[in-house]
């Protein structure tokens, strides 16, 4: 197991509204992570669908941070704002050894932030492979797969608005990856090749340096990206 971040004593509804605005966003975004954490926590239990529950929760309030950060032009302020991210360390059993199948935790830390990009993108990746886990299930919802696919790409979107940032690292790696594979699985071998190209190319652009992931995280997705070919051009080559 992991330890789940949690917050003490978060102010109800009501006590929210009578805070500065800085505040009771910073109390906002907690609460959000905390609903992101308990979802990993039901996720690597296989509740799927609670999970997913406790991921949407998250990503609606994350959403609510967003547009009054655009709309007021304010920062979430210190005393618990933004988040570092991490792995679970443990990736959850899939009969597939191409899925990157590892979710991401969020904690507090302490410094202001005028975004949530991190924390939304992190949120979203989790949900993505909350549908693509589901999809591998025998009696699965009809749109599993789709609903990963958009929510990878959304991701991965995220993601290369904050490059520099390395916690973005790993929800870049995974969604690219676990793109790449869907698309193996599906038989649309050249837009599985196009995301496994970007993929290996991002690989060499981060080097030895990042945070969230490993050396050895790196070398697990280059091999992917080699592997997963287009079957009959393998043959063929052969």
């Amino acid at each position: 197991g992991h330890q789940i971040f949690t917050r003490e004593g978060n102010t109800t509804t009501e006590n929210r509204a009578q805070e500065p605005p800085r505040k009771k966003m910073c109390n906002i975004m907690n609460v959000a992570i905390d609903h992101n954490n308990q979802g990993v926590d039901l996720l690597e239990k296989g509740l799927n669908g609670k999970a997913l529950l406790e991921f949407k929760k998250s990503a609606q309030m994350m959403y609510s941070i967003t547009q009054e950060l655009k709309a007021k032009g304010t920062v979430i302020e210190p005393e618990t704002s933004t988040t570092t991210c991490s792995t679970t360390q443990t990736s959850i059993a899939t009969g597939n050894p191409f899925i990157r199948s590892t979710p991401i935790l969020m904690s507090c830390s302490d410094n202001t932030t005028a975004s949530c990009t991190i924390e939304s993108a992190t949120v979203l990746i989790n949900m993505a492979l909350c549908y693509h886990l589901d999809s591998l299930r025998p009696n699965c919802m009809e749109d599993a797969m789709e609903n990963a696919v958009t929510l990878y790409d959304m991701a991965y979107s995220l993601g290369l608005q904050i490059n520099e940032d390395v916690r973005a690292h790993h929800v870049i790696l995974t969604a690219l990856n676990n793109l790449g594979q869907i698309q193996h699985g599906l038989g649309n071998f050249a837009k599985s090749r196009l995301y496994f190209e970007d993929l290996s190319t991002y690989v060499m652009f981060l080097g030895q340096d990042g945070a969230g992931d490993t050396v050895s995280d790196r070398h697990e997705f280059m091999f992917n990206s080699m592997v997963l070919r287009n079957p009959n051009t393998s043959a063929a080559a052969a």
